[in-house]
């Protein structure tokens, strides 16, 4: 017997300005992929494709595309920040974890612009 999928009616989103990051991290593009990869594995998420983009003076762009929605960055190596945006559909609060195990490996001085959506999907 097939069992069918139905999604929680509450997603969460997270989106936010880091600032305070060490420069020679934020240069680093291999070092960002694998916490990006690394998180996301720890926290069951699954990886369908991701799209890297590093810029020719500085900057790095990351697009994840999850089968439980996506995540996104974008470095300010000049203002030593990046912005982040994490949409889980797996339910409410369920964008927390791996929101606060990248910031742990990010070790970002202050966080701006915090914003954390609970999204319903039905009314």
């Amino acid at each position: 017997m097939t069992m069918t999928y139905k999604s929680p009616e509450i997603g969460q989103e997270i989106s936010c300005v880091m600032k305070g990051i060490q420069k020679e991290l934020l240069l680093n593009n291999d070092k960002l992929k694998l916490i990006l990869k690394q998180v996301l594995k720890k926290n069951k998420f699954t990886i369908l494709k991701s799209i890297y983009k590093a810029f020719s003076s500085q900057g790095f762009t990351a697009l994840i595309l999850l089968a439980e929605s996506h995540l996104a960055i974008h470095t300010y190596p000049e203002y030593n920040s990046i912005y982040f945006n994490l949409y889980s559909c797996r339910g409410p609060k369920d964008a927390e974890a791996t929101f606060n195990l990248v910031k742990k490996q990010l070790n970002p001085k202050e966080v701006l612009f915090y914003k954390e959506n609970q999204i319903p999907i039905v009314s």
